[in-house]
């Protein structure tokens, strides 16, 4: 069955483009997934189709009008039965892969979008969560629908050629992912890590693995933070340490010999140039 997502909007052009580009193209089109959108205006009852109105107790912008979002959020509510609603709000629980891979794992997501100041806030006891993707303001809900849909449909079976990319990637373990490189080997002198080319999969395994514990914690503090909680044997020094050999001259093999116990010391040299 496909996964069905419903975007509550008032801009349902907004998702025109987004909606037929790339894999959610390709998704709808093979049938994995159902991409709608519903216009809250049409929901208003006065002839001018109001969807928002000053707020009580004074102050800049508008709000949008409980009727036609309550009206609207029902009707489609009983289209999708057993689909989460996902209100948008820079107020709302901070968006983590996580909470992704748990809508994945549903029969579908109807994702409410905001404009002006908000939302009435007698419409958030309808709702089962309240997300935000990040610590900023957006003109409108719109783009951060955009964000979650995508995130969603490539955890969606079929929707990705190969299945392992989407686990092997950053935020699935907790960490951020490791550097990638391809051809060609050498570019305005900075090569391909050795490491990369030598055919031994544990120390390519090995080298992956520091690289994305070094950069977690050089870019990403909160996560390692988080991390380290529930893995603090990743602190913990090896009870033997072999000596590093030094790595050939080419700027991007400076992370060929991290090891992972070394994280304390050495997350510097997972810089921005990687």
């Amino acid at each position: 069955m496909a996964f069905t997502f419903d975007i509550l909007t008032l801009f349902p052009g907004y998702f025109d483009g987004v909606f037929r580009e790339s894999l959610l193209g390709k998704a709808e089109d093979g049938g994995l997934v159902v991409l709608r959108t519903t216009q809250i205006r049409d929901f208003a009852t006065d002839r001018h189709r109001t969807t928002d109105d000053t707020p009580f107790g004074g102050g800049a912008g508008m709000v949008m009008k409980i009727e036609p979002i309550s009206t609207c959020l029902r009707a489609v509510r009983e289209a999708a039965p057993g689909a989460p609603v996902v209100l948008l709000s820079p107020a709302g629980h901070l968006l983590e892969q996580a909470r992704v891979r748990r809508w994945a794992a549903g029969p579908g997501l109807i994702v409410l979008c905001g404009r002006y100041e908000g939302f009435d806030a007698r419409i958030e006891p309808q709702v089962d969560e309240i997300v935000s993707i990040g610590d900023y303001v957006l003109g409108g809900g719109e783009p951060a629908a955009a964000v979650i849909v995508d995130a969603v449909a490539r955890l969606l079976p079929g929707v990705v050629g190969n299945p392992e990319s989407v686990v092997e990637e950053s935020h699935e373990d907790g960490l951020v992912e490791y550097p990638h490189y391809t051809k060609p080997r050498v570019f305005e002198d900075e090569s391909v890590p050795d490491v990369l080319l030598s055919g031994n999969h544990a120390a390519i395994r090995a080298w992956r693995r520091a690289q994305a514990m070094a950069r977690t914690r050089l870019r990403r503090p909160d996560l390692w933070a988080l991390y380290v909680e529930v893995h603090p044997e990743v602190l913990e020094p090896p009870k033997t340490r072999r000596r590093s050999r030094r790595a050939p001259t080419g700027g991007a093999n400076r992370h060929d010999n991290m090891n992972p116990h070394d994280i304390t010391v050495n997350c510097g040299a997972a810089d921005e140039t990687d």
